[in-house]
C-alpha cells in the first residue's frame, strides 16, 4: 500500500504527492505538503491523515469547502479512487500500486530540422511494380496489410492497438523507433503519444519534431528526411498523417539511422495504406470511448444526485437505513415535510440496490389529473377511450424490474387506491381496455407529507393499502432539526449553480452563513437550494453576501436580531452611508453608487433589504 494523491486537474496536473508519515496537508500556505496558488483555496484548507487502517480527510474550516466525489464534507474516510476537489484543483486518492496514469515523457520538440524536408502527397497512387524484386515487395506489403487489417478489427483497446500497429509496421519498414501521436488540435499538446522501439526492452530513443508533425497535417502529405551521411545528429524521419473520415487524428512518426535504413518511396506508399486503415479504426474507437465516458459521466451525475449531503446524526441514521434496506425488495414508505428530500432517499435506495441498472420511474400522484393518472399508471389499449389511437405502455409496465416511486401517495384517488392495492397484492395488472394480465416485477417506493393515520380515520386513505405500503418506513427530518448540515448543503448548491452559470465562486461570507444558520426554513432543503441559486444568479461578487439572499431570509433575521448589537451597528452604519451618499447625489442612485464605489444594482438591493425605500420617500 502506497497512499498518494495524484492531481488530475489544476495547476499541479500530472503530479503525484505521497503521504508523509501517514499524512498530507493541502492549502495556499507554503507550509503545506501540497501548495496551491489559488485564491479559492484557504491557507490551511484540508488534511488527510492515517487513523489505524483508515485514511480520514478533515476540512479545516475552509472558506470554499472540500469536496469528495462531488459532495462537500467536514470529515470523511476516503478510499482508493475517491476524487477530491479543492478550489479549482482535483486529485485522486490512490492506495494500490500501478494506478498512476501513465504520463508519457515524450513531447513535441520545437528544434528545427537540420535536414531538408521532402513531401509526397499520400492520395497519389503508387506506381505499378515491375517484374522481379518489386513484385516480391508488393506481395510482402500485401501480406502485411492483411495481417494489420485482421488485427485492428479484432481489438478495441486503443493503447494495445497502437503498439501492435507499430510492431507490424516495423516488419516492413526499416525503422528503429516509432510513435503514434494523437492530437485534438494543432495548437495544443498531444492527447497521447504511444511509442515503440525495434529492440525490445530498450526505451524508445526518438525526438518528435513539431515542425514535421504540423507540416504533415497541414499539407495532408508524407513528410520525410534522409539524414546526412556520417551524421548521427540527423536521423532519417518519416511522418505521415492519420486521416480519418471526419478529421485528421494525428501522425505516424518513424525514425531510423544509417544509409541502409533510409526510407524509400515504396515504404511511404505502404505506410499511406496502413495509415488510412488505422485512422478509421482509431477514430471509431475514440468515438466509442467518448460515448462511453459521457455515459459514465451521466451515470455518475445520477449517482451523485442520489447522495445525501450532510454529516449530522439524523442524516447518518437515514444513510444507515438505506444501507440496510436497499438490497431487499420490501415496499418502503418515505415520510417527511415537503422539500426535505424524500425523492432523494428513493433514488439512493434504487442506486444502492441490485436494480440500479434498471429503470427508475417517478410518478407524482398529485400532479397528474385523476382522469389521466390511471392511463399513466397502467397504460391503455387502442380504442380503450376516445383519443386512444394506439396502444400505450403505462409507468408500471415501463419500470420493468426496476423501481417505481409514487410521490405524494396520500393524494391518490380512492378508485386508484383500490387498483394499486390489487397490483401490490397480486403483482399483476391490466392495461385500460385490455384483457391480458401483465406481470409486475418492479419494487415500489412511496412518499407522502400527509399524516396517513389521520387520513385513514377520516376515510381519505385505505387502511389495507397503508399496510401494504408501510412495510418499512423512514422519516426524512426537516432542515431545522439538522442545522449543522446547512453550511455543507449551501456549499454544494453554490458550487452546482456557479458551475451552471459559469461564474467564479469563492465562498459564503460569515454574515451570510449566520443568516442561513438562523433562518427557520419552512420550505426545508428545497427552499435552501432556491435561496442559494437566487444568490448565485443575482450576486455581483465572487462571494455570497447577506444582500444576495432572498428578502424573506433578511426580513426574518432583521426581526430576530433586533437586540443583537453587532448587526444593529453594522446595519445602522450601512444606512447612514447610503443616505449620506444619496443626499450628496440629490437622490440619484447611479451617482450615489459611484460615490460609494459599488454597483448601482447592488445599491438598490441594499436599500431594499435595509428598508430604506420608505425612509427616502
Amino acid at each position: 500500500m502506497k497512499p498518494r494523491l495524484m492531481a488530475i486537474s489544476g495547476s499541479l496536473r500530472g503530479t503525484v504527492r505521497p503521504l508523509v508519515d501517514g499524512q498530507i496537508s493541502i492549502g495556499r500556505g507554503d507550509s503545506n505538503h501540497v501548495c496551491l496558488m489559488d485564491r479559492s483555496v484557504s491557507r490551511r484548507h484540508c488534511t488527510i491523515e492515517q487513523v489505524d487502517e483508515r485514511f480520514e480527510l478533515a476540512d479545516l474550516d475552509s472558506h470554499n469547502g472540500t469536496f469528495v466525489n462531488g459532495i462537500p464534507v467536514r470529515r470523511k474516510v476516503v478510499g482508493h479512487g475517491d476524487t477530491l476537489r479543492v478550489g479549482h484543483s482535483e486529485f485522486v486518492f490512490l492506495l494500490h500500486e500501478g494506478d498512476d496514469s501513465a504520463i508519457t515523457e515524450l513531447r513535441l520538440s520545437d528544434e528545427p530540422s537540420i535536414s531538408e524536408l521532402e513531401t509526397i502527397r499520400v492520395d497519389q497512387p503508387a506506381p505499378l511494380p515491375h517484374f522481379g524484386v518489386e513484385v516480391g515487395r508488393m506481395a510482402r506489403d500485401l501480406a502485411a496489410l492483411f495481417r494489420i487489417s485482421d488485427f485492428i478489427n479484432s481489438i478495441r483497446d486503443i493503447e494495445l492497438l497502437q503498439r501492435e500497429l507499430l510492431r507490424l509496421i516495423f516488419e516492413v519498414i526499416p525503422a528503429d523507433n516509432g510513435a503514434i501521436v494523437l492530437l485534438a488540435s494543432l495548437d495544443e499538446e498531444p492527447t497521447s503519444i504511444c511509442s515503440w522501439a525495434r529492440r525490445s526492452g530498450d526505451p524508445p530513443s526518438i525526438k518528435l519534431q513539431r515542425e514535421l508533425v504540423r507540416r504533415a497535417i497541414w499539407e495532408q502529405s508524407a513528410v520525410f528526411t534522409n539524414g546526412t551521411k556520417g551524421s548521427s545528429d540527423a536521423p532519417n524521419v518519416l511522418c505521415l498523417p492519420l486521416i480519418g473520415v471526419e478529421k485528421t487524428l494525428g501522425v505516424i512518426y518513424l525514425t531510423s539511422s544509417g544509409d541502409a535504413s533510409s526510407f524509400r518511396e515504396d515504404h511511404i506508399h505502404f505506410l499511406s495504406r496502413v495509415s488510412r486503415i488505422a485512422a478509421v479504426t482509431l477514430e471509431n474507437i475514440l468515438a466509442l470511448d467518448a460515448l462511453s465516458s459521457e455515459n459514465q459521466r451521466l451515470k455518475e451525475e445520477l449517482s451523485s444526485a442520489s447522495q445525501l449531503v450532510g454529516e449530522s446524526r439524523q442524516i447518518g441514521q437515514v444513510e444507515e437505513f438505506i444501507r440496510r434496506v436497499a438490497h431487499g425488495d420490501s415496499t418502503v414508505l418515505i415520510r417527511g415535510e415537503s422539500g426535505t428530500g424524500k425523492e432523494l432517499i428513493a433514488r439512493a435506495l434504487h442506486h444502492s440496490s441490485p436494480r440500479a441498472a434498471r429503470p427508475f420511474i417517478a410518478i407524482n400522484c398529485a400532479a397528474i389529473p385523476e382522469a389521466l393518472l390511471e392511463s399513466e399508471l397502467f397504460g391503455h389499449e387502442k380504442g380503450a377511450f376516445t383519443g386512444a389511437v394506439g396502444t400505450k405502455k403505462g409507468k408500471l409496465e415501463a419500470a420493468e424490474d426496476g423501481t417505481v416511486f409514487l410521490d405524494e401517495i396520500g393524494e391518490l384517488a380512492p378508485l386508484l387506491q383500490a387498483k394499486l392495492l390489487r397490483v401490490l397484492q397480486q403483482r399483476e395488472f391490466e392495461r385500460l381496455g385490455g384483457t391480458r394480465s401483465l406481470t409486475f416485477k418492479a419494487r415500489v417506493l412511496a412518499a407522502t407529507n400527509k399524516n396517513l393515520e389521520l387520513a385513514i380515520k377520516s376515510g381519505e386513505f385505505r387502511q389495507d393499502l397503508y399496510y401494504r405500503l408501510n412495510v418499512v418506513s423512514v422519516t426524512m427530518p426537516p432542515l431545522r432539526e439538522h442545522r449543522d448540515d446547512i453550511p455543507l448543503l449551501a456549499l454544494y448548491f453554490a458550487a452546482k449553480y456557479a458551475a451552471q452559470s459559469k461564474r467564479p465562486f469563492k465562498g459564503i461570507s460569515r454574515e451570510a452563513r449566520s443568516l442561513l444558520m438562523n433562518y427557520s426554513w419552512p420550505g426545508n432543503v428545497r427552499e435552501l437550494e432556491n435561496a442559494i441559486e437566487h444568490a448565485i444568479v443575482l450576486g455581483l461578487t465572487e462571494e455570497i453576501l447577506p444582500e444576495d439572499l432572498p428578502t424573506a431570509i433578511l426580513e426574518e433575521q432583521s426581526a430576530a436580531i433586533e437586540g443583537a448589537r453587532y448587526h444593529n451597528v453594522l446595519n445602522q452604519a450601512k444606512k447612514e452611508l447610503i443616505l449620506t451618499a444619496l443626499r450628496e447625489a440629490s437622490g440619484s442612485y447611479p451617482e450615489a453608487a459611484r460615490l460609494l464605489g459599488i454597483h448601482p444594482k447592488y445599491l438598490h438591493r441594499l436599500a431594499r433589504s435595509l428598508n430604506l425605500k420608505a425612509e427616502l420617500r
